[in-house]
C-alpha cells in the first residue's frame, strides 16, 4: 500500500513544475465557454453570428454560427448578389444592377466556444435560387444556437436559369431540375458527410463544436422537396422543416410543414397533401403570404429587373420568361395573384414585415423543441395571421 501512495504524493511534487513547463512553451489555456443567453421570443434575434464559405467535396457552401458578443460590434454584411448572375448573361444585357441583401453578420468571425456542441441544421434553396436567399432565416437559427449550413445547388440556381430566358439559350443554361431530377440531395449528402469531418479534425475551427447527433434541415420550394426526402431517406436528419415546397411523405421523423394560403407556385393544398401522411407531422399555413415569403428574393426587385432588362427583346424565351417572372414576383409587395387563392391576397399579398416573424417563430420553436429539447414548442393561436394544423 505504501508504493500508490509514494506515487501520488510524488505526483503533487511534480505538478508545478509540469505546470511551469507547460507556462514556458507559451501554451495558451483553453477559453471558457460563453454560454447561449437568449430572449425568450423565439423569432428574438439572439446571439451575434459569424459567417464563412467553405468547399467540400467540390460543393460550395455557406456556414452561418454563433460568434461571440464581443463580435457584435462588427459590421453586418452587403451580400453582393451579381455573383450569381454568368458572365454571358451579363454581355447580352449589360451590367445587371441587383440590390444588395443585408446580413446581420461578421465574416470569420470566432466562433462562441459551446457549453455543449451546437445542432447543425442545412438548408437547401429553391429554382432560381442560390445558397444565401433565406439569409434571413439561416442567420437568425445561428443567433439562435444552431450551426447553419447552405449549399449551392448547380442544375436549378440563378446562374443556370437566367441562360435560358434566351432563345436560343445561352451556353450554361441548365433545366435538370424540371426534367424530373432533383441535384439537391448528392449536395446535402456531401454536407452532411462533412459535419464529423470538421468535428473530428484536430485544432479544426469547429473542433467539438458540432453535434452531428442532432441534425435538422429546411428548404424552401424545390428545397423544400429535397428537405422531405433527405428527411425521409438518410437516417442522420432528425427534423425537416419544408417550406413553401413538399413531396408527399410517410414516415415518422418529425416535421413541421410550412406554406402560404397565398402560394400560386406551391398551393396550399399541395402542402396539406404533403403533410397529410407522416405521423409526426404539423403544417403551418401563414395566411395571405405567398411563395417568397419564406425567402428573400422579393428583395431582390425581380419583377422590376426583369422588366427592365427583358421584356420586349426578340431573342426571349418568352415560355421560360413568363415562368420565371411569376415565381419572381409570387409574394412580394406591389403585386397580387391574378387569381387570388383566398379572399386574403384580393389586394396584395401578406406583408412581409408580418410574415418573417411568424415564420422565424415557428422554424426556431419547431428546432429548439426536436433538436434541443427545449422551448415552449410549436404552438397555435400565437399569431391573427397563422393557421396550425
Amino acid at each position: 500500500m505504501e508504493r500508490p501512495r509514494k506515487k501520488r504524493r510524488n505526483a503533487k511534487r511534480q505538478a508545478p513544475l509540469v505546470l511551469l513547463m507547460v507556462m514556458a512553451m507559451g501554451c495558451e489555456a483553453t477559453p471558457d465557454p460563453e454560454p447561449l443567453e437568449l430572449p425568450d421570443d423565439p423569432a428574438a434575434f439572439g446571439v451575434p453570428v459569424g459567417v464563412q464559405t467553405l468547399e467540400t467535396g467540390g460543393v460550395t457552401f455557406e456556414v452561418w454560427y454563433p460568434a461571440p458578443d464581443k463580435a457584435s460590434g462588427g459590421v453586418g454584411e452587403q451580400l453582393d448578389l451579381t455573383v450569381f448572375v454568368p458572365d454571358n448573361v451579363v454581355e447580352a444585357i449589360g451590367a445587371v444592377d441587383l440590390p444588395a441583401l443585408e446580413s446581420p453578420t461578421v465574416r470569420n468571425a470566432a466562433l462562441r466556444v459551446p457549453e455543449a456542441p451546437y445542432p447543425v441544421v442545412l438548408f437547401s434553396h429553391g429554382f432560381g435560387g442560390f445558397r444565401t436567399q433565406s439569409v434571413d432565416i439561416t442567420t437568425h437559427l445561428a443567433s439562435r444556437g444552431y450551426v447553419v449550413l447552405a449549399a449551392d445547388h448547380p442544375g436549378r440556381m440563378l446562374g443556370n436559369a437566367l441562360p435560358c430566358l434566351f432563345s436560343p439559350p445561352l451556353d450554361g443554361c441548365d433545366l435538370t431540375q424540371f426534367a424530373g431530377e432533383d441535384p439537391a440531395p448528392d449536395h446535402v449528402e456531401e454536407l452532411l458527410d462533412w459535419i464529423p469531418i470538421a468535428n473530428g479534425a484536430e485544432d479544426g475551427f469547429f473542433a467539438g463544436a458540432l453535434d452531428a447527433d442532432h441534425i435538422g434541415m429546411t428548404g424552401h420550394s424545390a428545397g423544400g422537396f429535397t428537405t422531405s426526402r433527405m428527411g425521409q431517406s438518410d437516417g442522420r436528419i432528425d427534423a425537416i422543416a419544408p417550406m413553401a415546397g413538399a413531396d408527399a411523405m410517410a414516415g415518422d421523423t418529425p416535421a413541421l410543414f410550412l406554406g402560404g394560403s397565398c402560394d400560386t407556385i406551391f398551393p396550399m393544398a399541395d402542402m396539406e397533401a404533403a403533410a397529410a401522411a407522416p405521423t409526426n407531422a404539423q403544417l403551418l399555413d401563414v395566411l395571405g403570404a405567398g411563395h417568397l415569403a419564406f425567402s428573400d428574393l422579393c428583395e431582390l426587385e425581380l419583377g422590376a429587373l426583369a422588366e427592365e432588362y427583358f421584356e420586349g427583346r426578340d431573342d426571349l424565351n418568352q415560355t421560360i420568361y413568363d415562368m420565371m417572372y411569376t415565381l419572381g414576383i409570387d409574394g412580394c409587395a406591389g403585386f397580387a395573384p391574378e387569381e387570388p387563392p383566398t379572399t386574403d391576397c384580393e389586394e396584395a399579398w401578406l406583408d412581409l414585415d408580418t410574415s418573417l416573424p411568424i415564420i422565424l417563430h415557428y422554424t426556431t420553436a419547431f428546432f429548439d423543441e426536436q433538436l434541443y429539447g427545449t422551448g415552449p414548442g410549436v404552438q397555435a393561436g400565437l399569431f391573427d395571421e397563422a393557421d396550425l394544423r
